[in-house]
């Protein structure tokens, strides 16, 4: 590198590597979540649903997986073209970069990371919505960011595809900071509703669950993955260096491309692994009446095996004297 770049060259390219290099990672655990959510789903070991249901949910996280390898391999590529091959371009390797932000292997790389985002937060308003018990207006104003937030996204890959123009600066930034943000204020929004109602919950089902069936739905981690709160995490961080203009955020932007796919997968996998809120829990949670059916086991069937309690039926009403909840008949339990 020739000593006349300017200081913020070095910044940008460690950011990129270092993008890159934790894409590379995330990418990893998205084929093996992925991979063991279709295995669940093909064997019916979680899903207790019709056919069509399984296959939606393999087909969903296989097109998320399909547009984020996309997006890896286009930006591995451009990350050789950079560093290897056309390394004595003018300018070294960031004039290479500046030169080439609008090539359409580029452009394809942006139009399908803006495809997961836009599966990945529908998939994420489609849980909020179901969590909160398939209430309409709890999701209006989520549903209208998400619109806005869609249609940015179009506008800023177009926009990115034309000669010089990249999506992190220039004319695209114009549109691909609203995106951004809109995103992000989207995945907070519902990541707190989400969280909001599982603690709702929480305190609901600990009452009349074992306690093996509490964390399986009602833990930490269960929490996490179901709000998508890494995602959000992330998304902060990407829109706080990206509105600065600060060369981290093209690590951030890897990085949290990356979560646009694997937060979903995640909540996939769960739900494959019969772990996941679903429709009728949310229904038996607020009609009174919990049905916990057992978890999905190794042999990739739901069974004794799985769990030493493999069947758990437990009825709950409100006590209208006080309000708390008690339990009305006793628990059946299979060993």
């Amino acid at each position: 590198m020739s000593s006349s770049e300017s200081p913020i060259d070095l910044p940008l390219e460690r950011s990129l590597y270092v993008g890159n290099f934790f894409r590379g990672i995330l990418y990893g655990i998205e084929l093996f979540t992925f991979a063991q959510a279709a295995h669940c789903i093909l064997n019916s070991g979680g899903i207790r649903s019709s056919p069509g249901s399984r296959v939606f949910y393999v087909a969903y996280g296989a097109v998320l997986l399909a547009m984020v390898t996309i997006a890896v391999t286009t930006d591995a590529l451009w990350g050789q073209f950079m560093w290897i091959d056309h390394r004595n371009y003018p300018g070294g390797p960031l004039g290479y970069f500046s030169a080439t932000t609008s090539m359409w292997m580029n452009v394809f790389g942006s139009a399908a990371d803006a495809t997961a985002n836009i599966l990945g937060d529908g998939l994420l308003l489609y849980r909020c919505y179901m969590i909160w018990g398939s209430r309409f207006w709890i999701i209006a104003l989520p549903g209208l960011v998400y619109l806005a937030s869609s249609v940015l996204v179009i506008i800023t890959v177009v926009e990115s595809a034309l000669p010089g123009a990249f999506l992190l600066n220039g004319n695209a930034a114009n549109f691909g900071v609203p995106w951004v943000s809109l995103s992000v204020s989207l995945n907070v929004i519902v990541t707190a509703m989400i969280c909001a109602r599982l603690l709702m919950m929480r305190q609901m089902t600990l009452s009349v669950m074992t306690p093996e069936m509490g964390q399986m739905y009602t833990s930490i981690m269960a929490i996490l993955v179901e709000s998508a709160l890494p995602f959000s995490l992330v998304g902060l961080g990407f829109v706080i260096t990206y509105a600065k203009d600060s060369p981290t955020a093209d690590a951030f932007a890897y990085v949290w491309g990356m979560f646009c796919s694997l937060s979903p997968q995640m909540i996939i996998l769960r739900v494959a692994m019969g772990r996941g809120w679903s429709k009728e829990t949310v229904q038996q949670v607020d009609s009174g009446s919990l049905i916990f059916a057992p978890a999905y086991s190794s042999t990739g069937r739901s069974g004794t095996q799985s769990t030493p309690v493999a069947s758990l039926q437990t009825t709950i009403r409100p006590e209208h004297s006080n309000g708390s909840l008690k339990e009305l008949n006793s628990n059946e339990i299979t060993v």
